[in-house]
């Protein structure tokens, strides 16, 4: 984190604790602004803002080195020099078009918000393809500061960019930056300073536009547009967005008046542009002119030179994303992976599982053996709850997640994204929603998040569909937990085997049939590197995090209710509700599908209430492996869990949310029940 960085809003007198103010100094506490400097990170996915805003606030954010991380606005406070920042992460867009839901907030945010400084972070890497945005920002007038990130992998691939060229090119400061280590954060805010000094009495900004020419039926048509234009700011400006027929922006600075006729104006001048350009659009037209732009700018202030030290990265890279070993090279990542989440997994739980019985359950059970049976039930189902958590949870999620953490640092999850979107466009999976399918195998919350990247509804209905069916670290627990615990590795191996082949036909059925566009995948792949593995852990604990505080607690008030149910005789009968017809239809007892009912509230809970409500963890005393593989067969398919149906209902809508939930709900009693009857016939287990 960088120094001499003061996070919260402490008193400046007695340097209060973070987030508390200080009654006795509150009339002293003034910024000199009067108020904070509004600073909104922006720029292109994997450029680093996240990284960024994380070191400068201190506030616990996801950094990945692939596209789609930040979906939502995060914000946090930070002072440095007796300024009071109030900084904003924005998801990484790579123009202002705002033709997907995340570019939408971006967009929505800088015009409507008007931060006082944008901090635009450029990959230094990629000059060229992030300066278009950056052209973007400056001819919209805002205060820029452009953070240079990424540096020292520009220099290793010997590109030597001269900051000070750049800085002179564009009007704007340019500070070279390297996030993951923290270098160049406070000349940000230094330069986010003096930026800020560039305002009036009333705290409005004094915009200063960059122009650059375009081709000359261009230029002939923003002439045409502007000589209309009352006295205003920038005539250009308004003459590009009406070229851009960007409704939206013309609404916000011009009366109707003015805006009905600069409309049909730029209406008559769009036909005539296009009939000079005939076959490519206007839009098209000016993304051209910009894009040449931000090249020669980016060639006349980088050098090149012949040595170039990630040339053994890149030859990797090539092996990384041919699509045949490529694809072989991601199989045995993947099957390693679960291997070693489940061996080194299955040996911390047995360690935490014998030391807990040993010291708290069977001291307790000899303790409690004359007390009353609600008593020593609630206590025991507690304790029982407890050792679930963190004998199976604990173990395998959090080394799962270390995992997930490293692929993400080295950049190789970009690249299992680019070789499964080529290998799954025939069966309905197309383009970007492999990013979210690739996120949902550690959660379905943010993989539904992310769909928001996707420009369609279909694209976005069916990317969720497919991300609830996608096995998530909590049903990993269940599987690796249970099945290749007490059944063995390779039944385990077969159920997501199973689940692949399930996507595979519900994403060819659903993508065959949904109305809409199919659109293809257009990704920046960054560069390959070495994991952080202190970033790594401190990610897993960031994901963790709400497991520990949010799902532990309710396993141990599940459980403590379970508990009192057992001590009043009650939990008997209620398991006998379900036991008839769940035994015929999936062959399993009524407390394994009062177990998976419980696990709506968090899918793991279904496999520590497994244990709770059968009295044991170890789960050939109360399962066949029939019925193990059978339950997490129905785990994986059935309904989200509440977290995840939240998030269909806030993403998609209430309609849209109950069928995808009722959906699955149905898909995992049909295979489940003809799973447990193929099976049964062809004794396998």
């Amino acid at each position: 984190m960088a120094k001499d960085i003061e996070f919260g809003y402490g008193c400046n007198n007695c340097r209060n604790s973070r987030n508390n103010k200080c009654n006795r100094h509150r009339h002293r506490n003034r910024w000199r602004f009067g108020r904070p400097i509004r600073i909104a990170l922006v720029g292109a996915p994997t450029s680093g803002k996240s990284a960024i805003f994380s070191r400068l606030t201190g506030v616990g954010v996801i950094s990945t080195n692939y596209p789609g991380t930040t979906v939502e606005t995060t914000s946090g406070n930070v002072r440095h020099k007796g300024n009071e920042f109030e900084i904003t992460d924005l998801p990484g867009i790579y123009s202002l078009s705002a033709t997907s839901e995340d570019e939408k907030i971006t967009r929505d945010f800088i015009f409507k918000n008007k931060p006082d400084v944008l901090v635009n972070v450029v990959d230094a890497t990629r000059l060229e393809s992030n300066l278009f945005l950056t052209l973007q920002l400056l001819e919209l007038g805002f205060n820029l500061v452009i953070a240079l990130n990424q540096i020292d992998l520009a220099s290793k691939m010997g590109l030597k960019i001269d900051t000070k060229k750049l800085s002179k090119e564009l009007g704007v400061p340019v500070v070279e930056t390297v996030a993951v280590k923290g270098l160049g954060l406070l000349q940000i805010l230094d330069e986010c300073i003096l930026v800020a000094k560039n305002m009036n009495n009333s705290g409005d900004r004094k915009k200063r536009y960059y122009f650059y020419p375009f081709d000359d039926h261009l230029e002939d048509s923003l002439k045409n547009i502007t000589s209309v234009l009352p006295e205003m700011a920038s005539k250009r400006t308004i003459g590009i967005k009406a070229l851009e027929q960007d409704e939206e922006y013309l609404k916000n600075v011009l009366s109707n008046e003015d805006f009905d006729k600069i409309v049909s104006i730029a209406n008559d001048e769009k036909k005539k542009i296009e009939k000079a350009h005939p076959g490519i659009p206007i839009k098209d037209a000016m993304l051209r002119e910009r894009h040449a732009k931000a090249g020669a700018i980016a060639a006349f202030v980088t050098e090149k030179s012949k040595r170039n030290k990630l040339a053994n990265i890149e030859m990797l890279d090539d092996i990384l994303t041919s699509p045949g070993s490529g694809l072989v090279i991601l199989a045995l990542v993947l099957f390693s992976m679960m291997l070693l989440v489940f061996y080194i997994g299955g040996i911390i739980e047995e360690y935490i599982v014998s030391i807990f019985d040993a010291l708290v359950t069977n001291p307790l059970q000899d303790a409690l053996s004359g007390t009353h049976p609600l008593l020593r039930n609630v206590i025991l189902y507690s304790m029982l709850g407890i050792e679930a958590g963190l004998g199976i949870v604990i173990p395998y999620i959090g080394i799962f997640y270390i995992f997930i953490g490293i692929l993400e640092d080295t950049g190789y999850l970009s690249r299992a994204a680019l070789l499964l979107d080529n290998a799954c466009h025939k069966f309905g999976l197309h383009g970007k929603a492999i990013i979210p399918i690739v996120l949902a195998f550690g959660c379905n919350v943010p993989a539904i998040l992310a769909t928001r990247t996707l420009s369609s509804k279909r694209e976005r209905i069916l990317t969720g569909i497919v991300a609830t069916l996608t096995p998530c670290s909590a049903r990993t627990i269940v599987i690796l937990g249970l099945v290749g615990k007490f059944v063995s590795l390779a039944a385990a191996f077969s159920l997501y085997a199973f689940d692949v082949a399930i996507i595979v036909v519900v994403g060819y059925v659903l993508g065959k049939y949904l109305p809409g566009d199919k659109t293809g995948l257009v990704m920046e792949i960054p560069i390959l590197r070495m994991p952080d593995f202190v970033g790594s852990l401190k990610k897993s604990w960031l994901r963790m995090q709400e497991f520990v505080y949010v799902a532990f607690p309710l396993i141990v008030i599940g459980s403590t209710i379970l508990g009192v149910l057992s001590g009043l005789e009650l939990l008997d009968d209620i398991q006998n509700i379900f036991e008839e017809p769940s035994m015929l239809i999936l062959g399993l007892p009524g407390f394994a599908v009062t177990a998976l009912i419980i696990g709506i509230i968090r899918k793991e809970m279904a496999l520590e209430m497994l244990a709770v409500l059968g009295g044991t963890m170890i789960f050939t005393e109360i399962l066949t492996p029939l019925q193990m593989y059978v339950f997490s067969l129905v785990c994986i398919i059935y309904v989200p869990c509440i977290a995840t149906i939240a998030m269909l209902k806030r993403e998609f809508g209430t309609r849209d949310a109950a069928l995808i939930t009722t959906f699955t709900i149905m898909l995992a009693i049909l295979i489940g029940g003809s799973v447990f009857r193929i099976l049964t016939i062809f004794q396998v287990f």
